[in-house]
């Protein structure tokens, strides 16, 4: 007998383990592999969070968050996202992909089916399965947009959801309102929930963010800091949704989280409240034109790339998207292979969350195991 649960069968996290162990093991290696940006945790925040370990604000909270956290998340949600929601239908989770598996043992019993657009986030597909799950994958190649057309013929009287990241990871790509609009008629015609992560909304080079659940309440909107306010290792999230589906993860969270960090939580209402807001829009768009600008010379063919701090190139000359990784780390540059992301191999990621030198150093790698 197996002492591991079959179960972890359904997903493989080598590639990014892979990553981790060259960011220790390389010498100055350049990481164009994670969803990190290059700023450092605002100081106002990492005040509020000392504040509140000296304050000893460090006990369990609500298994929902601290009332006045979930009172400003739903302030933003209805000014910034046009989502009406109370904040008794809001809930902090430790990360959001903590709060992806908590959404899943939520709503996924076995055999409901969930679509998720390849490329995705890896825990989009293996969580799902992981509960139990059936997982439909519908292509966004060659312009990482969604096929409407393949989307409808997909989706069955078992379709429970629709996972939307957009802008996305990994290819950066942004859909269109009018997109989602169609995304939410077809969910709306069988009663699906449609989940989407939001995390990059403030990455959007192309105008003003759309969110979902402005127009269809049957949303589960999730977002956090990691990325705007640059608190990756806070690890502090929340989700919006429908009053039943909030509940239920709040009866999920007593037993298997109890509660988000106490500090994260009064670090991330300090970061929300804070008169001035990090405006990084423009610094990531000049990188994300640097990027594009110098692949495209180097004859790539770029998609994508409207959002978030990704693209998605097709590894050259005939290699696997694996053997391009190899060789970039055997030149000290660090990537992660689009297997990681897709059932359809080839691609590869490239963050420029990574400071502008760094990425003018890995265009330089890139372009000489291109030519």
């Amino acid at each position: 007998m197996s002492l591991i649960s079959n179960r972890l069968d359904q997903f493989d996290s080598s590639y990014f383990q892979r990553a981790v162990r060259r960011q220790q093991t390389l010498q100055n290696p350049i990481d164009l592999s994670i969803g990190i940006p290059e700023e450092l945790t605002p100081e106002h925040v990492k005040a509020a969070g000392i504040h509140a370990i000296q304050n000893d604000h460090t006990t369990y909270t609500p298994a929902n968050g601290i009332p006045e956290l979930r009172e400003a998340l739903a302030h933003k949600l209805a000014k910034q996202n046009g989502i009406p929601t109370d904040a008794n239908d809001i809930t902090v989770v430790p990360g959001l992909t903590t709060g992806q598996l908590l959404v899943y043992l939520a709503i996924i019993d076995p055999g409901d089916e969930v679509i998720v657009f390849d490329p995705y986030y890896p825990p989009y597909p293996h969580l799902a399965e992981m509960v139990g799950g059936q997982v439909t994958y519908v292509s966004t190649l060659p312009n990482f947009q969604p096929n409407l057309q393949v989307l409808e013929a997909t989706m069955t009287h078992r379709t429970k959801a629709i996972v939307i990241n957009s802008p996305n990871n990994p290819s950066g790509a942004v859909y269109p309102e009018e997109t989602l609009r169609k995304i939410v008629e077809m969910a709306d015609a069988y009663n699906a929930i449609i989940i989407s992560d939001e995390i990059y909304e403030h990455f959007n080079y192309t105008g003003k963010h759309f969110s979902v659940g402005s127009i269809y309440p049957n949303t589960i909107t999730m977002n956090g800091f990691s990325k705007e306010y640059a608190m990756t290792g806070w690890r502090v999230g929340y989700i919006s949704g429908p009053t039943e589906i909030i509940q239920a993860i709040n009866k999920l969270q007593q037993y298997v989280v109890m509660s988000s960090s106490s500090i994260a939580q009064h670090a991330a209402f300090a970061a929300l409240t804070h008169t001035q807001r990090p405006n990084l829009l423009e610094k990531y768009r000049e990188k994300r034109d640097l990027l594009v600008g110098e692949l495209t010379r180097m004859g790539y063919e770029v998609s994508g790339a409207d959002g978030a701090f990704f693209t998605f190139i097709k590894a050259p000359n005939g290699m696997t998207d694996v053997e391009f990784v190899e060789k970039a780390a055997d030149h000290n540059l660090i990537l992660v292979p689009g297997s990681a992301f897709s059932k359809l191999h080839g691609h590869v990621r490239i963050s420029y969350g990574a400071s502008k030198h760094d990425l003018v150093r890995g265009l330089e790698i890139i372009q000489n195991i291109s030519a």
